[in-house]
Order: structure tokens, then sequence, then C-alpha cells
């Protein structure tokens, strides 16, 4: 009888213990599948904060103050060799509080070295300055040119939401790159409590303003082997006028040329950096509501044609003994903005702006300048630093 009882416990025991092996065993199968599953995907996925700040200081007979201070950081994600996702949060100090904007947002298909896919709201590939020279640490010079942006000086778009098709192709020893995209159109602007926005464009509009979409590109041809030229032409065209108003069939075409030419001159001793654009919105005329009449009764139009451009030289004196010198940078620039005849309190402006900076390294600069525009002289310190 006590033989049979220790059998049977023996039996229980022997059980149990298996039992608890297989269930431990599998236990540690999944702790070590699921490990390896996240070991992978950390192994195949990079992430990267990246980004730009600043600070300027503007002195002027009107006003001095530190001015222009932003943090902006770039997200960038690559959870496949393939797959890029990148976004960018615009944050600054306006007076006592703090603006927070989404630049751009979008994820880039790597489908082939000749082809990328982008979608999502991206930096227009319409000239060379939004794209490529507006963050402050890029940019030579503390302001940008009079016509960029988004303000009633604005001449083109700043930011798209839609598909972009993008590469580059080599045309022997030159090369071409492309990009080609359809995106919400832009948003015409009709308000007369702002007289001088009225007939101006309002870009990255995540609704769709108009019933169809706007298409737009741009090209650009590097003839020499060095790729030191690059000539470039954008367009744009589409609807502005919102689909539920009488401004439905109001569309606006836009025209876009820039030049880039950097290259190391033996000469002159040093780098030689030329940019250069042009810009020209045409918007179909249309009526609107005069400002100047209280009454709201009054009409007027006028020929919305409106073009802006600046030209940009700067030198770098590389090939020099002194270390100083080779960090110091020369910069001026030319800009204009042509107002359409008839609009509301908007005139001719030229503008000129010389610098002088000075590279603590090759994503930091102290920025000095000195910006000459008709009742608007300012002279400016910026501190810009890229991460």
């Amino acid at each position: 009888m006590k033989k049979k009882k220790l059998i049977q416990c023996a039996g229980l025991l022997l059980f149990s213990a298996t039992a608890f092996s297989q269930q431990y065993n599998q236990e540690n199968i999944d702790s070590l599948i699921q490990s390896k599953v996240q070991t992978q995907v950390a192994r195949n996925s990079k992430f990267l904060i990246s980004g730009y700040t600043n600070m300027t200081a503007r002195f002027s007979k009107e006003q001095s103050s530190f001015s222009n201070i932003g943090f902006v950081p770039i997200l960038l994600w690559k959870p496949h060799q393939n797959i890029l996702v990148e976004a960018e949060l615009e944050t600054g100090l306006e007076g006592s509080e703090t603006s927070i904007e989404l630049g751009y947002a979008d994820v880039s298909f790597f489908l082939n070295k000749y082809l990328t896919v982008r979608t999502g709201k991206f930096i227009s590939p319409f000239g060379i300055f939004q794209d490529r020279l507006h963050p402050s640490w890029i940019n030579k010079l503390p302001t940008f040119p009079v016509g960029i942006g988004e303000d009633e000086l604005g001449v083109g778009p700043t930011s798209e939401v839609g598909i972009d098709f993008r590469g580059g192709i080599p045309l022997g020893s030159s090369k071409m790159n492309y990009s080609v995209f359809l995106s919400n159109g832009a948003q015409l602007i009709t308000d007369q409590g702002i007289p001088s926005k009225q007939g101006t464009l309002s870009y990255g509009n995540a609704d769709a303003i108009s019933k169809k979409l706007t298409a737009g590109g741009r090209l650009g041809l590097l003839p020499f082997s060095n790729s030191s030229l690059e000539l470039g032409v954008s367009f744009r065209s589409g609807n502005v006028g919102d689909k539920n108003s009488a401004y439905k069939n109001v569309g606006a075409k836009m025209y876009a040329f820039d030049l880039t030419y950097v290259k190391q001159l033996d000469f002159i001793k040093g780098v030689f950096d030329v940019k250069a654009q042009w810009n020209k919105v045409n918007v179909d005329k249309a009526d609107y509501i005069d400002p100047d009449d209280p009454t709201g009764n009054t009409i007027y139009t006028f020929d919305n044609k409106r073009n802006s451009f600046f030209t940009q030289g700067a030198y770098r004196p590389s090939m020099a003994q002194s270390k100083f010198l080779k960090k110091t940078e020369l910069v001026f620039r030319y800009a204009g903005f042509n107002p359409p005849d008839g609009a509301k309190d908007l005139a001719k402006i030229k503008q000129y702006t010389y610098g002088i900076n000075y590279w603590v390294n090759w994503r930091t600069a102290v920025k000095l300048a000195y910006q000459n525009q008709k009742n608007d002289n300012a002279f400016l310190v910026q501190f810009a630093v890229g991460f």
C-alpha cells in the first residue's frame, strides 16, 4: 500500500515538473522571440533629432529689440532603408507668447536611385530659397529677401499638401534633377479687413479649397561635370477660389527661375557663392469689395500680377593663411518686390542687405548685417546654430 502511494506521488511530481518545465520553456521562448523582434526592429530603424535655433537683435531709429527667437526641431525616423519620415516644428517667441507651427510632415519612399515619392505636407519645390536656403544656419543673412514668405509681399508657395515625385538623372557629364507634384490648391484671400492682402494667396492648406488639385514642379540642370552651376525653372497652376463662393473659377499661374553657382576660385583664393531667384504670380482678375467704402457696396478690381526677385553673392577666403579670415564671409543681397497695378496699400520695394559672417564651425554662425529699405533701415545681429 505504501509502495503504491509512493509511486503515485512520484508520478504526480514528475507530471508537475514536466508541466512547469514546458510552461517555463514556452515563456522563455516567447520572451526570446519578443526580444529578437524588438532587437531586429531597433537594428533596422534609425531615429535622429536635428534642426536649428536662432536669435536676432535689430537696431533702428524707431526701435531696438531682441526678436526672431526660434527653436526648430526636425525629427527624422527611418523605419526601413527605403522609407524616411520627417517632421519640422517651428517654435518661436512672439511677444510674450510661444507659437508652434507644423513646418512640414511627410513620408518619403525611395523606389530607386532615380525616383523618390514623397507625401504629406512638404516644403514646396518652387525655386530654391524655401526648399534649400530658409533655415537660419543656412541662410547667409539674418532676414529673408523681400517677396519670400506668406505675408502680403509673398510671391510664390512655401509649402504643399499632397504628393511629390522627385529624383535625379545623369546626362553624360551633366546632371538633371526634377520634382513634379499634385497638391491642394492655394487659397485666394478676399478679406476687405486687410486691404493689402486682398488678392494674395495662402498655401499649404490641409483642406482642399478647389474641386481640382493643383499641379506644379521644378526642373534643374547642372551642365558642368563639377556641378558648380545649376539652372532651375519652376511652374505651378491651379484654381485658388473657394469652391463654395463666387470666386470658384479664379485660377493662378506661377513661374520661377533660379540660379546657383558655387566654386572655389584660385585667383580670389576663396569660395564664390551666387544665388538668384525670380518669382511671378498671375492671378485671374476678380472683383473685391473696396475697403475705402464703409457701406461695402463698391467693387473694384485690378490686374493681379506680382513678382519678386533676389540676387545674392558671397565670398569666403577659404585659402587664406589666417584662421580668422578663413572663417569669415562677406555677403551682399539685392531683392525687390513689384506689386500689381491698382492693388491697395502696396508699393514697389527695393532692398539692399550687406553682411559679414563669422563661422565658429560649419553649422554655427554669428552674422552682422545692415539692411537698407525705404523707411525701414536697420542693423542686425544674429546667432544661428544648426544641430
